[in-house]
C-alpha cells in the first residue's frame, strides 16, 4: 500500500476516532441520564421517537447521496455538474418524506405528546437529510475532520444543554426539544464546512435529470432502505408489539453494543472513497487494503464479543442500574452478532465501491426481509430476547452471503 495512502487513511481515521470517542462518551452519558431519571419506559419512549423517524426516512435520499459521493470520489470534476441537480432533488425528497411522517403519525397508537415530538423530530430531519449531501462532498474529497467537528459540537450541546434540561425538568418533551436544537446546530456546521469544497452552490429542479440520477442510484437506495429496516425495525416493532418497557430493556443492551460499532464506522468512512478510487486506478492495492481491513475488524470483533459476554452483568449494573438487569441476557445474545456487524460494514463498502451494488442490494434485501419476519415471530413469543436472536441470525446470514459473493 502506498505510504501517501496510509498517511491519508490514518489522518482521516484519527479525526473520526477522536470525534467518535468523545461523541460516544457524551451520547452514552445521556442514555444513562435518561435511564436513571425516566427508567425503562422513558428510555423506550425516547428510542421509539427517533427510531421511528429514522425508519420513515426511507424516501429522503433514494440513493443519490451515495452515488454522488462515489462519482465525485472517482472524478472531482463531476462535483459542479452533479451538485445542483442532486441538491434540488434532495430538498424535494425531504419535504415529501416529512409529509409522509406527519400523515402516518396521526394513526400511531401513541399519546398526543409523543406524536407532537415525532412531528418536530421529522421537521428537523429535513435539514439533516439535506446536510448529508455536504458530508458526502467532504468524504468524496477524503476529508473527515469537518464532519467530526460538527458531530462533536452537537454531542457536547446534547450532553450539557440536554442533560441540564432533563435533570431539572424530569420530563422527556423538553429534553427532546433541546436535542433537536443541537441537531440544527450540527446540520448548519455540516453545510458550512461542506461548502468549502464547492465554488458556488446552485440548485436545479429538473425532474428529467432526477430520473436519470435514479436510474444509477436506485441500488444504493435499496441498500439504504433494507439497511434501515434491518437496524430499526426491532426497536419500532418492540414498542408497538410489547410496549415501552421491553423497548427500554432492549435499547439498554443495544446501547452497550453500539459502543463498539464506531470502529467499523471509522474503517468504512475512511476507506470507502479510497476503495472507489483504487478500483479504478490500482486493483492490487485495493486487495491489500481490503485484506488488512478484514483482518483487523475480525480480530477486534471477536475480542469485543468475548468482553461483552464476560462483563455483561457488571457493565449493565454499572451503567444502567438494577432496573435494567433483564438487559444482561439480551446483551450476551447480541454480543454474538458483533463480529458479523463489524465485517458486514466492510463487505457492504467494498461491494459498493467496486461496482457490485446490485449484488449487495440483493443480500441486504433478503436479510432485511428475514430480519422483519424473525422479529415479528420472535418478539410476539419472546419479546426483547426474541429481537436479539433475530439480530444475530440476520447478521450472520448477511456475512455468509457477502463472503460467498466476494470470493467467487
Amino acid at each position: 500500500m502506498p505510504e501517501s495512502l496510509k498517511l491519508k487513511l490514518i489522518k482521516n481515521a484519527s479525526w473520526l476516532f477522536g470525534a467518535e470517542v468523545i461523541s460516544k462518551l457524551l451520547a452514552y452519558g445521556l442514555i444513562i441520564l435518561i435511564s436513571r431519571i425516566l427508567g425503562p419506559e422513558g428510555l423506550g419512549q425516547y428510542s421509539f421517537i427517533f427510531y421511528y423517524v429514522g425508519l420513515l426516512g426511507i424516501f429522503s435520499d433514494l440513493g443519490v447521496g451515495f452515488y454522488f459521493m462515489r462519482e465525485v470520489a472517482r472524478d472531482k470534476n463531476k462535483l459542479p455538474k452533479l451538485l445542483p441537480d442532486v441538491l434540488g432533488f434532495k430538498m424535494v425528497l425531504a419535504v415529501i418524506n416529512f409529509a409522509i411522517i406527519m400523515i402516518l403519525t396521526v394513526f400511531l397508537p401513541k399519546p398526543g405528546w409523543m406524536k407532537l415530538l415525532i412531528v418536530l423530530a421529522g421537521a428537523e430531519a429535513m435539514l439533516t437529510w439535506v446536510s448529508y449531501l455536504f458530508i458526502n462532498i467532504m468524504y468524496a474529497h477524503e476529508v473527515t475532520k469537518y464532519a467530526a467537528l460538527a458531530r462533536t459540537a452537537e454531542r457536547v450541546w446534547a450532553f450539557i444543554v440536554g442533560g441540564i434540561v432533563l435533570y431539572y425538568s424530569r420530563s422527556l418533551s423538553p429534553f427532546v426539544v433541546a436535542l433537536l436544537a443541537g441537531y440544527v446546530l450540527r446540520e448548519v456546521m455540516r453545510i458550512k464546512f461542506g461548502m468549502k469544497f464547492v465554488n458556488a452552490v446552485r440548485i436545479r429542479f429538473r425532474p428529467g435529470a432526477w430520473i436519470s440520477l435514479l436510474k444509477k442510484s436506485y441500488p444504493f437506495w435499496l441498500i439504504g432502505l433494507f439497511t434501515m429496516i434491518y437496524y430499526r425495525t426491532d426497536m419500532v416493532m418492540l414498542s408497538l408489539l410489547r410496549g415501552d418497557y421491553e423497548t427500554g430493556i432492549y435499547r439498554a443492551a443495544y446501547t452497550l453494543i453500539e459502543v463498539s460499532l464506531f470502529i467499523p464506522n471509522i474503517v468504512v468512512s475512511t476507506t470507502m472513497p479510497s476503495m472507489a478510487r483504487l478500483h479504478k486506478e490500482d486493483r492490487k492495492t485495493l486487495e491489500v487494503l481490503f485484506k488488512k481491513s478484514f483482518q483487523m475488524l475480525l480480530l477486534i470483533g471477536l475480542a469485543g464479543a468475548a468482553v461483552y459476554i464476560i462483563f455483561a452483568r457488571f457493565g449493565t449494573l454499572l451503567v444502567f442500574g438494577e432496573k435494567f438487569l433483564p438487559s444482561v441476557s439480551i446483551l450476551r445474545i447480541l454480543a454474538v452478532a458483533v463480529p458479523f456487524m463489524f465485517l458486514n460494514s466492510l463487505f457492504g463498502s467494498f461491494l459498493n465501491a467496486t461496482g457490485r451494488e446490485l449484488t449487495f442490494t440483493k443480500i441486504t434485501g433478503f436479510t432485511a426481509l428475514l430480519n422483519v419476519l424473525l422479529n415479528y415471530i420472535l418478539i410476539l413469543h419472546y419479546g426483547a430476547t426474541g429481537a436479539a436472536v433475530a439480530t444475530v441470525v440476520s447478521q450472520g446470514m448477511a456475512s455468509v452471503l457477502c463472503i460467498k459473493k466476494i470470493i467467487t
